[in-house]
């Protein structure tokens, strides 16, 4: 009792000095990250012996399993956990895995395993065992805030096992660090030596301290970085209702200290110092963080020197870094430059693996040396050139259901080619956002002394979807939503029961696309059956067939179309292609309401007009695959013709252009984009009011109502579109969460006309968001917020903006 006595006074005195006294470290050189042991010993103590055993022996008939040395642990015990038996063959590994089965039952301080062959030709397995004094029981003092059944959980001992002073305080670590991840960071915890000595008793002592939760977190000597740039680098932050819990974690926080450290240095701050300061409050609950920055001088690199480099020549290395002579160094932009020497590489044939050790590949290392002038440094690429390859197999890996030829096609790379790293990582990116793989890997294999096979390990995606359920759009009202798609259909491949068709096991592989579509809403009703093949026996040729059924409520009557449209493409490379679509449709304005004010090209139109028209496309796409766009443009020019037998003679010319371009890019990728996009459309000849040109709403002119700006016509100045449009829109991107969640800055013009000339040019500028989820498909959830600049006088306008499915 004078024990538990004592202890705890030391205990309180522990608390209530760390009230008062601040506490301050420096790191100015080594890491400040803890060490934190595991709970369970990975290796066996040192004094237990591995068992002796003649390996000539092995073979020999076992004739008796013999124990010694147990007194109180009974030898059935022992027995029941050895798997050496009687009668059977002697099996040296079987005896070495039996000592170890033995000296897990925890009761025993050493084991030792022998083998004494007998007379008779036969052998006799002894297990020699040092028994310990056990545990006799395990008890909890001064938990208050824990369950003792929580901490029996936490604890890795257990009553009758063999007393270890090791385990024991392993255990008393795994509470205290219990303690901390529930907020207790000044609990501290001891077991009862004299008790454990006398009567083989553990009861462990514990004093939990308070609950403390960090009020502020604050920074002290920062000059170059606000304190919100810091606090992105550390992982302790300050309480706030519901939102944060304020955990105190005094390991974090020296983590903490790390971070901010290795932050500066790779914003070229090398002498930085960074400490940290803990105060707590008169009632221990409540303390305050201060991180303390020591800066020290900014270096600038002085020179940039390559080495090693004899391909490819040193201003060809220079001409694209970010990093260059006269800045600060700063290692951001230092790993985007050894990326940027690797594509300069790249179409020579060297191959490049970070992590690879093989001498005939390309290696980049960089390292600084520091000057005499305090300050600056140079920066020093050690380039290691290996030798070119060419590509030999294209192996694919990890396509249970997909056919090779769907992975073989993205690729774009053929035997006999130089091995390009740029290239074939691009097409690792095409196929990680290809609506097939999650995942995708290529790496170079082989030993052939010219060529190296290229092995593309891919992780397939779930492509069949049943999804059932509702989207808002700004343009088009509430719907409902009922779709079966397969993404990566094969026509050949027919299901062998119904529930084939929700699980991949059927029509899945061929790298085509099937869709079947039943939306109703308040605004239109949608019903579709969509196939498409991208590569029709397996040619550079393409098939997309669609029926369908659209309803939509206009502001004052009702337009029905129900059609089909054929569309035949041809890719010419990579980047270009041209099609051609045939579309026959029965269009009907019905349900007009107030005829008599309606404009005149409404009324004429009453009923149904059958429509039957051409179209050709040409098509240059250079942008990258994926969520976000940020490198390339994509130009889009066509023309289509109506013909008969419908009922209308025009033609229909339009073309786009939208351009990406990434502005910066951090370690993990995230792109900050600026995109310009470029619409602009002509009608020659007369066509029906429905199929004018129309702007406004998401995918036009933000700060306007969808199709509130048009020519218009009627006593009530109705929307009967034009022949002649133009709009542009430019876009900022930031990333706030990876890819999956941006905002964005834009500006919007644009005009719609009767004839080829310009009246009022309606502008608005604005910011939104954009959030890509992966269980919300490839169609993101657009939130935009604009104010129009100039406008007319007809035109309806509408702030916000909004959609579940936004593709411009």
């Amino acid at each position: 009792m004078n024990t538990l006595r004592r202890t705890g006074c030391w205990g309180r005195s522990l608390i209530a000095a760390a009230a008062w006294t601040i506490g301050l470290a420096w790191s100015d050189g080594a890491s400040a990250q803890s060490t934190r042991p595991s709970t369970r010993p990975t290796t066996l103590p040192s004094f237990v012996r591995p068992p002796s055993v003649d390996a000539t022996l092995k073979g020999h008939p076992v004739e008796e399993i013999k124990v010694t040395g147990n007194t109180s642990v009974s030898t059935s015990v022992i027995l029941n956990v050895v798997r050496t038996r009687a009668g059977e063959p002697f099996d040296p590994q079987t005896v070495e895995d039996d000592y170890q089965r033995i000296f897990g039952l925890r009761k025993f301080g050493n084991v030792e395993a022998r083998v004494e062959p007998t007379a008779t030709g036969g052998v006799i397995v002894i297990f020699s065992v040092a028994e310990q004094r056990q545990v006799k029981t395990i008890s909890y003092l001064g938990n208050a805030n824990i369950s003792t059944i929580k901490l029996k959980e936490t604890v890795d001992l257990r009553e009758g096992e063999s007393l270890d002073r090791f385990r024991i305080a392993i255990a008393r670590q795994s509470i205290e660090r219990l303690y901390r991840e529930n907020n207790y960071p000044l609990a501290h915890v001891d077991f009862d030596s004299d008790r454990l000595a006398t009567t083989g008793e553990v009861v462990f002592v514990i004093v939990e301290g308070p609950n403390v939760r960090i009020r502020k977190v604050n920074f002290r000597g920062n000059q170059s970085f606000e304190k919100d740039t810091l606090k992105d680098k550390i992982r302790s932050s300050s309480w706030i209702f519901i939102f944060r819990n304020g955990k105190l974690d005094l390991d974090q926080v020296d983590d903490d200290v790390a971070a901010l450290r290795r932050f500066y240095e790779s914003k070229g701050f090398f002498d930085v110092r960074v400490g940290r300061r803990v105060r707590f409050s008169a009632d221990q609950t409540e303390c305050q963080v201060d991180y303390l920055v020591d800066e020290g001088k900014r270096y600038v690199v002085d020179k940039i020197i390559f080495k090693g480099n004899t391909a490819v020549q040193e201003d060809v290395l220079k001409r694209d870094l970010k990093l260059q002579e006269g800045m600060y160094f700063d290692d951001e932009r230092r790993q985007r430059d050894v990326r940027q020497l690797v594509k300069e590489y790249s179409p020579f044939g060297y191959v490049y693996q970070p992590q690879g050790s093989n001498p005939d590949y390309l290696k980049i290392d960089t390292r600084t040396l520091f000057k005499h002038d305090i300050g600056k440094v140079d920066l020093v690429y050690d380039i290691s050139e290996g030798k070119p390859f060419r590509v030999g197999r294209v192996l694919v890996k990890g396509n249970t259901r997909t056919q090779d030829k769907v992975v073989i096609r993205e690729m774009r790379v053929n035997p006999g080619q130089l091995y390009n790293s740029s290239e074939l990582q691009d097409a690792t990116d095409r196929l990680r956002t290809s609506p097939y793989f999650s995942a995708a890997q290529v790496t170079p294999i082989g030993e052939d002394p010219e060529n190296r096979d290229v092995l593309v390990e891919v992780t397939e995606r779930q492509t069949a979807s049943f999804l059932v359920g509702a989207g808002v759009n700004s343009n088009g009202g509430v719907s409902g939503n009922l779709t079966y798609e397969q993404k990566n259909f094969d026509i050949t491949s027919p299901p062998d029961e119904i529930g084939d068709l929700f699980s991949d096991r059927a029509y899945t592989g061929a790298g085509q696309r099937f869709k079947a579509t039943l939306s109703p809403g308040t605004q239109f009703n949608d019903a579709s059956i969509l196939f498409s093949e991208p590569f029709i026996f397996d040619q550079a040729y393409s098939f997309t067939g669609e029926l369908y059924y659209r309803d939509r409520n206009r502001p004052d009557y009702v337009e029905t179309r129900i059609g089909g449209r054929t569309t035949f493409g041809k890719r010419l490379d990579f980047e270009n292609s041209i099609g051609m679509t045939l579309k026959a449709e029965a269009v009907e304005i019905h349900n007009i309401e107030n005829a008599p004010l309606r404009a005149p090209e409404i009324l004429d139109l009453e009923g149904t007009t059958p429509m039957t028209t051409v179209a050709f496309q040409y098509r240059r796409d250079t942008t990258n695959r994926g969520i976000v766009p940020y490198k390339g443009s994509t130009f889009v020019i066509g023309t289509e013709q109506a013909v008969p037998p419908g009922d209308y003679s025009y033609n229909k010319v339009s073309g786009s252009y939208d351009i990406y371009k990434a502005l910066d890019e951090d370690l993990l990728d995230r792109k900050t984009v600026l995109s310009i996009h470029t619409d602009v459309g002509y009608i020659f000849g007369d066509s029906p009011f429905f199929d004018n040109f129309y702007a406004g709403g998401i995918g036009s002119i933000r700060g306007f109502k969808f199709r509130g700006v048009s020519p218009r016509s009627g006593l009530e100045d109705d929307a009967i579109g034009g022949s002649f449009i133009v709009t542009s829109s430019a876009e900022l991107s930031f990333p706030l969460a990876g890819d999956y969640l941006r905002y964005v800055f834009f500006a919007d013009v644009g005009d719609v006309e009767t004839d080829l000339s310009f009246g009022t040019i309606r502008s608005a500028v604005g910011f939104g968001f954009r959030m890509s989820l992966p269980f919300f498909g490839d169609a993101p959830l657009a939130l935009d917020f604009a104010a129009p600049i100039t406008k007319n006088d007809q035109d309806q306008t509408q702030v916000v903006s909004f959609s579940f499915g936004f593709f411009r």
